[in-house]
C-alpha cells in the first residue's frame, strides 16, 4: 500500500499544531555547542539541555501571528510566526534555537518540538533576531 498527504491535509495538520500550541508557543535560544542538539528522542527542554556541552539560554520569547499556509505550487504546508529579536547578551554564542511547548511546569514537561541551527552560531553580543520563515514546513 502506498501512503501520499494532500496539501490540505499537510496544511490541516499544521493548523492543528498550532490551534494546540496556543499562546504556549516558545523559542529558546541554544548555547554551548550543536552537538547531539538533532537527536530525535529529545523530546522535553530538560532533555535538551542534558546533552552533553548544550546550554539553554535564559531568555524565553513567546511567538506570536501564528499563521499556516497551503502552498499547491510546491506541494507543501507551511507554519509560519512573526520575528524575534533576543536581549543582547555579551560573550554568549547561539548555536541554534528551538521550537518548545511551555505549557508545562517545568522543563522536564515542556516538549520541544523543533530545533534550527542552520546559519548558526551567531554571537549575542548585539542581541539576536530570527527571522522566521516556515518555521515547521510539511513536505
Amino acid at each position: 500500500m502506498a501512503e501520499s498527504y494532500t496539501n490540505r491535509g499537510k496544511a490541516r495538520a499544521l493548523q492543528a499544531l498550532l490551534s494546540s500550541l496556543g499562546s504556549n508557543a516558545q523559542m529558546i535560544v541554544i548555547t554551548g555547542t550543536q552537538t547531539g542538539v538533532h537527536n530525535p528522542d529529545i523530546n522535553t527542554v530538560a532533555d535538551l539541555d542534558a546533552v552533553a556541552s548544550v546550554g539553554i539560554h535564559t531568555e524565553r520569547l513567546s511567538l506570536t501571528g501564528g499563521a499556516v499556509t497551503e502552498d499547491d505550487t510546491n506541494d507543501r504546508a507551511a507554519l509560519d510566526y512573526g520575528n524575534l529579536s533576543f536581549a543582547a547578551a555579551p560573550g554568549v554564542t547561539a548555536q541554534g534555537v528551538a521550537l518548545i511547548d511551555s505549557s508545562g511546569a517545568n522543563d522536564g514537561v515542556r516538549d520541544v518540538l523543533s530545533v534550527h541551527t542552520t546559519g548558526f552560531p551567531v554571537p549575542m553580543d548585539g542581541g539576536l533576531n530570527v527571522n522566521i520563515a516556515d518555521l515547521v514546513r510539511a513536505n
